[in-house]
Formats: C-alpha cells, structure tokens, sequence
C-alpha cells in the first residue's frame, strides 16, 4: 500500500502544486466535502472536494495564479485568487436568509466517528469507542478482537489464536464485566462470570464502549472497567445493509483440515437422559468421534444482512439484523511439561508434545431493535438478541517422554491422545426499557431484563494410545513397539446455564442554582441469578489390553464402560443461586465550565450453592452474605471549547467466579493441570483512581494523556499449589496489590491520509509467598519466601499503531494497515520462586481495504496475522538440560525454559458490500 502511495506521489515533485484548508468563519471548524473548483488556462475547470481536516490540493497546475471558487452547503459561495507554492486558508461565512417559518429536520450517523468521538467528549466518566463504520472497515469480526484496538486493552486469545477475552489496563478478564446497550449478561462459560467476547459478530454493533471508571448509577463489580456494546439501532430513514465473503488460511496449502462426525453423538450425558440409577453402555457412545475426514482446502464464509425503517409517521422504529461466521483454523502446538527440581529449584522439562489442533467455528447473530414514540414525553424500547457459537475441534497429539537417558534404554514412553470437541455457546437476551418525562423536571426509566446463557460440552470424546520403546534383540537399537490401547480414554460431558431476571428503575430531577444545573438521580436494581451446571466422565478401557493395538480404525478395537454410573457425585455437578440488590444516589452538577458527577451505591450480595459430593466433604453446601458501599466522585474542567481536563474517582469489588468457590478436585482431565475450587475465597475490593487531559484540535484529530492508579485488596488469582502428592491449579486471595500507569491515544489526519496510534505503560505489584527448594548435607529442603511480581495477565507495555487511507467522497477507498503490541505477561502463577510461566510479547499486523465501485457496492478484503506471529510461553530461568541425557528440541542452556508455541497462519477474506 505504501509503495503505490509513493509512486503516486511522484509526479507532483515536478509539477506545482496548490492546497488550501476551508474552514468555518465563526468557529475555525474544517469542513469535509466543501466543493473547490479552480479555473485553468482556456476557461477549464478543476474540482476538487475538502478531506477529512478541510484541505484540498490541486496538482499539474501552472505556476500561475488561479481563481478558487468555494461552495458548501449553508455557507455563502466565496471566490478568491491562490498561487500554487502558497497555502491559503479559506473562510466560509454561514448563510443569512429571513425566513417567516422554518422546519428543521434532520438525522445522526449514530455508527459514525464524529458522533462516536462527541459520546465519549460528553461522558461522564474516562471511556474509549469504537464506531460501527470504524469497525466495519477494521481488520475485525468479532467483538472481542476490535477491543484489542482501544488504548489500554489487549487479549487473551483461544485455542484458534483468535481474542476472546479483554485485558483492560492489566487488569485480569475476572476484574470487567460485559453489558449490552448498559445492561449485564450473563455468561455461557461454564466456570466464570465473565463473557467470552467471541462470541458476538462486530457487524452488529453501532458501537464498542470501554469504560474506565465507573458512576453510581453503574454496577460496582468492575475494577479494570466495563465493555459496552450498543447495539444497531432502527434508523430515521429505510436503509439496507449487506456482506457477504468468503476466506482461506494459508495453512491449507500445506496441510488439510481434519474433520469429525458428532451427529451420532448424544446431546446430553446417559445418566441426564435417563436418570440417575441409569448404567451406561457403550451403545451411549458412537465410534463416530474418532472417524476422522481430511477437508482439503476449507473456505471460510461470511454473511451479514440488516434493515430498518421508521412507520406510523416517524412513531415505530424497527430494525432486524443477523450475522453469519464460519471459519475454519489449523493450529500447531509444542508444548513441554515441566517439574520444579527438588534440590535445585530449577524447571526441568520432562516430556514434549507435539500438538495439532483443527478448529471449525460458526458464528450466529441475531438481533431486533423495536421502538414506539407514544409521544414527546413516552417511549418504549424492545430488544431482543441470540448469539450462537458452535465449535469443532479435533486435537492429535504425541507425547515423548524426555527421562529416557536418565532411565536407561528400553524403559520410555511414547504416547499418542485424539481429541474430538463439539461444543456449543447460547445467550439471549430480552429488555423492555421505558422512557417517561413525568414533569418538565422530573424523568423516570425502568427496564425489566431477561437473560438465559448456556454453554453444552456433549461428548468429548478421547482416545489415548501408548507405544512404549524397545531394544531390537537382534541390534540393539531403540525400536517403537506396537499402539497398544491406554485405559484412560474417556467420554466426558458438561453442560453449563446462567439464567439471570433483573429489573431497573431510575428516577431524575433537574432543578438549576444560580448560573448552575443539578440533576439528582436515584435509582435501584434486582437480579435473581440462577446458575447450574452438570458433569459426567464415563472412563472407557479396552475388554483386552495386552492384545488389542490401534492401526487408526477404532470399529476394530472392543471397549467396556469402567464407570457405568458416571460421576454422579462429582462437585461439579452443582447448582448456585445468587440475588444481588442494589440502590444509588448521585448528582451531577455543572457549573461554568465545570461539571461534578458523583454519589454512592449500595450492594447487598446473596450466593447459596448445593453441590453433589458426599455429605462427609467440606462445603457441599455453602452460602455467602455480603454488602458493600461504593462511593464513586467525576469532574471534568472544560480549558477551553477543545481542551478538557477529567478527574475520576470509584471504589468497585470483583465477586469470585462460581467455579471458583465451589470445591471440587480435578474436574477437566484433560486440562494442563487439575484444577481445584476453593470455598474460602474473598471477594476483591479496590480504590481506582484517574487523571485525564483531552485535546480536540480539528474535527476528528484527539490527543489524549492519562495516568490512573488502582489499590486492590484480596486480589484472586490461579496458582500451582500442592495438595498432598498432587500438584493442582487453585484460586487463591494473595494480600494486597497496586496497579499504576499512563495512557497516550493519538489521532491525526492529513486530507484521506491518517494515523491513529495509542500507548499504555503498566506496573502492578503483588507481593505473595514462594517455595524456594534445595539441598542439603543430609538431603533436601525447602523455605518460604517472599516474591514481588506484576499481577497475572498484566503487560507493562501495550501499543496500537494504525496507518490509513480514508476518502469517503472523491474515491470511496478506505484502507488500514495496523499493527498492536502487547508485552510479555505471568500467563500461570506457580507455587514455586521463579518458576512462573510467562507469555512473551506478541505483535500482531493485520491489514483490510475497502473500495467502492458503484453506487451502494463496495468490495472488501481483510488479512489477518501477516507477520505469522506465535503464541509462546516460558519460564523466565535459565534451561540447565539436567533432567535428560543429550539435547531437547526447542531447549537452549542459558536461554529461558521453553515451555509453549502455537503457530496460527495467516487469514485472508475477500467480500462485497451492499449499503442503502
């Protein structure tokens, strides 16, 4: 792109140019799309229109001097005389008419970056947003990697490489909270609070909200902040919006795509399908699963389709919009896994895996907007949304084991796992919201809200074949021996809902003192949360081992079912009721150029758990009775119309995660590590503070600088700890933690050429103690310790950097190419100094066009991943190589211990818009 740029520009070193900036008489503003027409030798004219800061140039014109003729809409037509090699700026006097009767109508780009960039200059409170048109000309589809643009944010990624959850300022996915148009959902995860942001298509939104603080009329329990996504909404005239696309990952040039067949398979466990005292069979498990089809050359496809109107003379607003994703991702994985020496505290890696994972997605958005105007001082809202994600995921893997050498020969191990996965993710979501003006002064809102997300896991289905590793008795090398059948293989089901029914009510008066304005608020909210979730794992062993080998044909191979019952009694088979009740009070005053919003809010939280283990373990059942005040003050002091300087202030708590709390041992067997619950958890309470300078110079040109600083208290986080003999992955509170930085987010255009770039340093600090292992004269030891580390999931340095061509008008061309950074980061805390395991830095180049070729038809194209970065882990502590004879793949001396690489391709989509 920057090479055709450049040669474009070549002409016009030998040809004179002339440029000029039209703008507003009375307040300075640039105006986009003005219309310049400059009169050349023989009576010719040239046209040009103003870009995006009100420029024009002309260029391969004489050197002479030339009339410059200026009309705009509403302005008085000016004519003057410019000279190329001088840059003049042109004013433009508003239009004058006395009219007896004016009728003014008009309607708003909502999904436009004006009027996205006047929300976030308006706010109360320190937040950052994305439009829907720049979204639509983003590298993005799903809402989760267009948060990755914002200042401040970066991803945790899935299995695919694609983003899933948000990041905000470093604060861990447990510390935000997901709303749609202001409203909390509930979540499809089947062990968390919070909202895998994959799941929602980007091209239904008008835009993306990042909110930083947080207000009284807010719920409190987001201390890294919030994610909004408003949602399309009915338009003020008819309009019809389509794509279609289709795409391709470069991995299928070289490999296939592995595909599985789980229509055989049940939807639910044998023993949720016919009761409790029911034994299953392996008639409940189809071999279906592990019949695996090679897909040559996948394609990926796009669809996208909205349309709104306004009836009943302007009362009834209607809009209808879906969104189809089907994409297709091969992946490739090394991962190694490691132990802490016993007398060196040293990692030492013990066996490597070889990992290839295919992966299917299909996306599905579904949404309404209904609004009845029953006039100036009533409205109805009614939203209702549904949003899908179904996976397919197949998953081969080797696993060598690395104590060959220290055992002897003849004593290894090599073992050879196939996983299938479908599983799929639900939320709905329905909202009736009123509107009422009571008096001139007095407002009421209230919503009643019904949400229902679930999240079904059916028959995961794994096989593990073991080839141990001979001595040829004849040469006396190593040979494999045959793929003798493991008896770990297993059929597992989870099924998981969040069913949430909430009410709203707001109530405002507005009065005025003096040369001030005050606007009281008080309101209240109530969700009576239901939350169950269900899980059986049947263990499959072969009817005779010693005999039976796997040649890839599983019809050959004879199974029975070692727990015919299935885990009945597993913690994990639990339900959770939770009732959260809420009231604030805030008031907002401006006065001059100040305006002051600030009050309190009240939370009373109620959680009651019931969980299936055996009466004789600690915390069957359970409850949990808290409240909390959260006091929250926001002041913004206008310098000037284009300056502003925001001071923010909130308290906010972070609940623990319900899978968190309830106790259960090793859930997922097919996970790194088991995983344990902890009933004693406390919930994270944090003070946040931010300071915020704003510069606006020229329509869509910002500067903004901002420090923030966070003191948490108890926060959670997952670490390595020992539980008798076993090592698990268990949430824990670890004392008290800060969090502090600054903020830079940086825009610029020159006419259809743009930059936007924004940087977030960030620093926390935990302080938690270790396990420092070693030896003695008499064997081997080990002390606690004291370690100060940055919290889990936090990067120092994040950055976003954007260059791109925009000319709506003239070309209809709009181009990016963008590049983010995120720096290194603790991905898994381990109980042992120095022995975390840390993701490295991660940049990510992505590039997407679009180009109008007829009126209401664009084509477009986005490319995902061009630099093909990998996803790595380590442990920040030199590899020694002690634990094995001879050399590791991937393994350094003196490097840090490699631990994880997933490599994901490159991703390409070519489409066609449609836009009335």
């Amino acid at each position: 792109m920057f090479l055709l740029l450049a040669l474009g520009a070549l002409p016009a070193f030998s040809q004179a140019v002339m440029k000029g900036q039209v703008v507003d008489k009375q307040s300075g503003e640039p105006l986009q799309g003005a219309l310049v027409q400059v009169t050349l030798k023989e009576g010719k004219k040239a046209v040009a229109l103003t870009g995006l800061n009100g420029q024009f140039v002309f260029r391969n014109v004489s050197s002479a001097s030339h009339k410059v003729t200026v009309t705009y809409v509403g302005y008085e037509t000016t004519a003057t005389e410019l000279t190329p090699g001088t840059e003049l700026s042109i004013t433009l006097d508003r239009t004058k008419n006395d009219l007896q009767n004016v009728t003014v109508s008009g309607k708003t780009d909502r999904g436009g970056e004006k009027y996205t960039m006047q929300i976030d200059r308006k706010a109360d409170i320190v937040q950052n947003s994305v439009s829907a048109r720049a979204i639509e000309i983003s590298p993005d589809l799903t809402v989760a990697n267009v948060t990755q643009r914002v200042s401040g944010v970066s991803l945790e990624r899935s299995t695919n490489g694609e983003g899933q959850y948000p990041i905000i300022r470093g604060m861990d996915k447990r510390y935000i909270y997901t709303l749609v148009n202001g409203i909390k959902i509930p979540s499809p995860d089947n062990k968390n609070r919070y909202v895998p942001l994959d799941i929602f298509p980007s091209d239904l939104m008008d835009r993306i909200e990042v909110s930083k603080a947080l207000l009284p009329n807010m719920e409190g329990d987001a201390i890294g902040g919030a994610v909004n996504m408003v949602m399309k909404d009915a338009p003020a005239t008819f309009s019809v919006k389509a794509n279609a696309a289709v795409g391709f990952a470069n991995k299928f040039f070289t490999e296939d795509f592995t595909r599985f067949n789980n229509g055989p398979s049940l939807n639910s466990s044998p023993r949720q399908l016919n009761g409790s005292a029911y034994q299953a069979g392996m008639q409940d498990f189809p071999n279906s699963a592990f019949t695996y089809i090679p897909k040559h050359n996948p394609l990926a496809s796009v669809l996208g389709l909205s349309i709104g109107n306004r009836f009943l003379h302007d009362k009834l607003g209607v809009l209808v919009a879906g969104s189809y994703q089907n994409t297709y991702r091969n992946v490739n994985t090394v991962f190694f896994d490691s132990e802490t020496d016993r007398n060196t505290n040293n990692a030492v890696v013990t066996s490597i895996e070889q990992r290839h994972y295919s992966i299917q997605q299909q996306r599905t958005g579904l949404h309404s907007k209904l609004d009845y105007k029953f006039d100036n001082n009533n409205k109805l809202n009614l939203y209702v949304a549904y949003m899908n994600l179904e996976k397919n995921e197949y998953r081969s893997v080797s696993d060598t084991s690395l104590e060959l050498g220290r055992q002897g020969p003849g004593t290894g191990r090599i073992s050879n796992s196939y996983r299938t996965i479908h599983d799929v993710q639900q939320i709905f979501n329905a909202t009736l919201n009123g509107e009422h003006s009571l008096t001139k002064r007095l407002s009421l809102n209230w919503s009643a809200v019904y949400s229902k997300a679930t999240d079904n896991n059916p028959d995961v289905a794994k096989l593990n074949v073991v080839t141990g590793v001979a001595k040829d008795p004849v040469t006396g090398n190593l040979v494999q021996a045959p793929h003798n059948l493991d008896a770990s293989s297993s059929r597992q089901f989870f099924h998981n809902s969040d069913e949430d029914k909430s009410g709203y009510l707001n109530l405002k008066y507005r009065t005025g003192f003096g040369k001030s304005k005050w606007e009281w608020s008080v309101g209240g909210m109530y969700r009576d949360k239901s939350r169950s979730s269900t899980y059986d794992n049947y263990n499959l062993r072969p009817t005779n081992p010693s005999i039976q080998t796997y040649d890839g044909d599983i019809s050959k191979n004879n199974f029975y079912v070692f727990n015919p019952a299935g885990t009945f009694d597993d913690a994990l088979n639990y339900d959770a009721k939770e009732k959260i009740a809420a009231g604030y009070a805030m008031l907002k005053v401006e006065w001059k150029k100040l305006d002051i919003t600030g009050g309190a809010r009240y939370e009373h939280t109620d959680l009651t758990w019931i969980n299936a283990t055996s009466t004789a373990v600690k915390g069957k059942t359970g409850s949990i009775n808290y409240y909390d005040v959260l006091p929250s003050v926001s002041a913004k002091y206008a310098l000037s119309k284009r300056q502003a300087l925001r001071f923010s202030y909130y308290s906010a708590i972070s609940r623990p995660n319900f899978y968190d709390i309830v106790p259960h041992i090793g859930g997922d067997n097919d996970a790194d590590w088991k995983e344990s619950g902890n009933p004693n958890l406390k919930r994270t309470t944090a003070e946040n503070f931010d300071l915020r300078y704003e510069l606006f110079p020229h329509d869509l040109d910002q500067l903004l600088a901002g420090v923030f600083y966070k003191r948490l208290n108890n926060p959670i986080e997952y670490a390595l700890e020992n539980v008798g003999t076993n090592v698990y992955y268990i949430p824990d509170n670890f004392g008290n933690a800060s969090n502090y930085g600054f903020e830079l987010d940086f825009v610029k255009f020159f006419r259809w050429f743009g930059v936007k770039a924004n940087y977030t340093f960030t620093n926390s600090e935990i302080t938690t103690t270790k396990v420092r292992r070693f030896s003695t004269p008499t064997g081997q030891s080990s002390e606690l310790v004291s370690q100060t580390r940055p919290l889990q999931g936090q990067s120092k340095h994040i950055g976003n950097i954007s260059v791109f061509v925009k000319d709506d008008n003239k070309l209809g061309l709009n181009a990016q190419l963008a590049l983010g950074y995120t720096s290194r980061r603790i991905n898994t805390v381990s109980q042992y100094l120095d022995n975390d395991i840390w993701q490295k830095g991660f940049a990510q180049l992505d590039f997407s066009v679009e180009k109008r070729v007829v009126k209401h038809w664009y084509v477009y194209a986005k490319v995902n991943n061009l630099l093909n970065t990998p996803a790595e882990l380590e442990i920040r502590q030199p590899y020694t190589g002690a634990a094995v004879v001879g050399d590791v793949p991937y393994q350094e001396k003196g490097k840090n211990v490699f631990i994880r690489k997933d490599t994901y391709g490159m991703n390409f989509l070519l489409g066609v818009r449609f836009k009335l």
